[in-house]
């Protein structure tokens, strides 16, 4: 008896782990079960009341079952008995087997909708960008990839967010930078799971991808040494990757909050085993942010070319092969010749595409006569507020007094001096530069909050004319919050991140060069080759203004040759309206600079 209890509790089990690991399995079987029994039930019944049946399979087959399966079958019936029972087993199988399969259906179909909306179950997808990781740049960098118009761009974003509210957030970013009919080259996936689990990574067909992103949680404890919790988020993706065997050999752009992390990754990369074959790409943004900021508060558009460089709008930076330097100037049509690197030459060009064009240059070069470029005046600078690119701008301000020769007196001041930093700058009436840093280990909807808050008290008190208030920002909508205030510049940083992101993401052989753009370091000659000059047309030649060119070909080559091939033009600022070259430099158009127009230069 009780090895019966035994096998029966045993059978229990099984039936109970069947039933929860597949359930709709279990309630068709049931349901099949129970059709059968009431069927083989009306069969007997009809093989005692009807000598029509000659046994209980022909009852089976030719009576209940087809009474099941074509109603009209029951019209033929004469016997009044027979009817009933051929009624009574058509609704019953109208009600248990049709019934439940409607429901089954319905069910099925609510589940798939459901499945679909909350981002379960796996997409298949093909040469996709994939980004690993939830935090506050991803719209932004979303939105950047409607201007990439060359290609079609889907993106899949898998990370532990709520679907619905990383949507809502894509939707606001691109909402303010393109309208909705414009979309249709740019797929957005958002899919809600775990970048560290194999079977999520598969889910978003990770193996097909083209690139890579792996953002950074921004979670800023430090949970070992000098490592971050963030940074370590980021190091376990990359392993989980490893043993991926991607198709089209993606680059993976990697977002590190320190800089000791950078020679971690690197390493990770060189001793193991399955990362070897991975084109890793640590990036260091507060450092590539630090040097940006460093170089704003020297020169105030140099982020507005920055963000244009960085941008998919109008001009950016790509690659050629197989074309010299001196053969692009001559004869390429739609790029203007940058630097050169491995073989690698870097052209400013619209897109991808049309940087091959080629078209005959009639025009000849104008002579003009070059002055001594003047450098940078020393500079007064405070800095309110902390986080990791403070030590980045004091490392590149330093650099830049070795090239130029210039002081730059940066000071950081703790909040609670404001007060009487304002009374010195209002008693001396001297030009200085005010930065404000943001706190970035606030909660999101806290970002920036010590920026606005000292911004307040700045603007309220602050009587000095000859102040510059560049202010950072981490969350790219405070941006039109500020706009009102008294500031001449304000540095989105998340925004500039999200663009370089994409940039390298999509063309990975740009790297060298940004670089090179945005580090500041002298050479053996003491220069800072790939750096952005900006300055008054008058200040760069002796001529008579305005000048005139024929078309923006004529003035790149003018230019170039009046600076002995050391600087190339990129475009102006006319009126503080940024002109960058574009499109056919080829074409014969009129150029006209005014004294006043600012050239943007760039060392070669």
């Amino acid at each position: 008896m009780r090895n019966l209890r035994d096998r029966l509790a045993h059978a229990k089990s099984l039936i109970s782990i069947k039933t929860y690991k597949r359930p709709l399995i279990y309630i068709i079987m049931f349901m099949i079960l129970i059709n059968l029994f009431i069927l083989s039930i009306a069969a007997i019944i009809a093989l005692f009341i009807d000598d029509e049946f000659d046994n209980f399979i022909d009852a089976f087959a030719n009576g209940s079952v087809k009474w099941m399966l074509a109603p009209n079958a029951i019209l033929n019936i004469q016997n009044p008995d027979m009817l009933v029972l051929s009624v009574i087993v058509l609704v019953t199988g109208l009600i248990l087997f049709s019934g439940t399969i409607i429901a089954l259906t319905t069910n099925a179909i609510k589940e798939y909708i459901q499945k679909k909306n909350s981002g379960a179950g796996k997409i298949h997808l093909d040469q996709h960008v994939a980004v690993l990781n939830w935090n506050s740049k991803v719209p932004e960098l979303v939105s950047d990839l409607l201007y990439v118009e060359d290609r079609e761009v889907t993106v899949i974003i898998l990370a532990n967010i709520d679907k619905a509210f990383a949507e809502k957030q894509i939707i606001n970013a691109v909402n303010k930078t393109k309208s909705d009919q414009k979309m249709v080259k740019l797929n957005v996936l958002v899919k809600q799971g775990d970048p560290l689990l194999r079977s999520d990574l598969e889910d978003i067909s990770i193996e097909r991808a083209k690139a890579i992103l792996i953002m950074n949680p921004d979670h800023h404890q430090t949970v070992y040494k000098s490592m971050s919790k963030s940074d370590l988020a980021v190091i376990k993706v990359i392993l989980g990757l490893g043993p991926i065997e991607f198709l089209y050999e993606p680059p993976i752009v990697v977002e590190i909050k320190h800089i000791e992390s950078f020679d971690k990754i690197l390493t990770l990369s060189r001793v193991v085993d399955k990362l070897h074959e991975h084109l890793i790409m640590p990036i260091c943004f507060d450092k590539r942010l630090g040097q940006i900021i460093a170089q704003t508060l020297i020169e105030n558009q140099i982020e507005d070319i920055y963000l244009a460089l960085f941008s998919f709008q109008g001009s950016e930076i790509y690659a050629m092969e197989h074309v010299s330097f001196d053969e692009c100037l001559a004869e390429y049509s739609h790029a203007i010749p940058l630097a050169v690197h491995e073989g690698l030459l870097y052209v400013l060009s619209l897109n991808d595409e049309v940087k091959f064009k080629k078209s005959q240059n009639t025009l000849p070069v104008v002579e003009l006569k070059k002055k001594s470029l003047v450098d940078q005046k020393d500079i007064e600078i405070y800095i309110i507020g902390e986080n990791n690119k403070l030590q980045f701008i004091i490392e590149s301000l330093n650099q830049y007094e070795k090239i130029h020769q210039s002081k730059f007196h940066a000071k950081w001041i703790d909040d609670s001096q404001i007060e009487a930093l304002v009374e010195q700058l209002n008693a001396s009436n001297k030009p200085a530069s005010i930065l404000l840093l943001s706190d970035e280990k606030q909660a999101e909807d806290a970002l920036d909050a010590n920026v606005i808050d000292n911004l307040i008290y700045i603007e309220g008190n602050l009587t000095n004319p000859n102040i510059h208030i560049i202010v950072e920002l981490l969350n790219p909508k405070n941006d039109a919050i500020v706009k009102d205030f008294n500031i001449n510049n304000t540095i989105i940083s998340n925004k500039i991140i999200s663009l370089l992101l994409s940039k390298l993401a999509l063309f990975k052989n740009t790297a060298p060069f940004y670089e090179d753009l945005l580090t500041i370091e002298p050479d053996d000659d003491n220069e800072d080759q790939l750096s952005i000059l900006i300055k008054t047309a008058d200040a760069c030649f002796d001529d008579t203004f305005p000048m005139t060119f024929k078309s923006k070909k004529q003035m790149i080559q003018s230019v170039y040759k009046a600076f002995d091939e050391t600087y190339m033009i990129l475009g102006y600022f006319h009126h503080d309206e940024l002109i960058i070259f574009e499109n056919d430099l080829h074409h014969q158009e009129e150029i006209i600079i005014q004294k006043y127009d600012r050239l943007i230069l760039i060392r070669l």
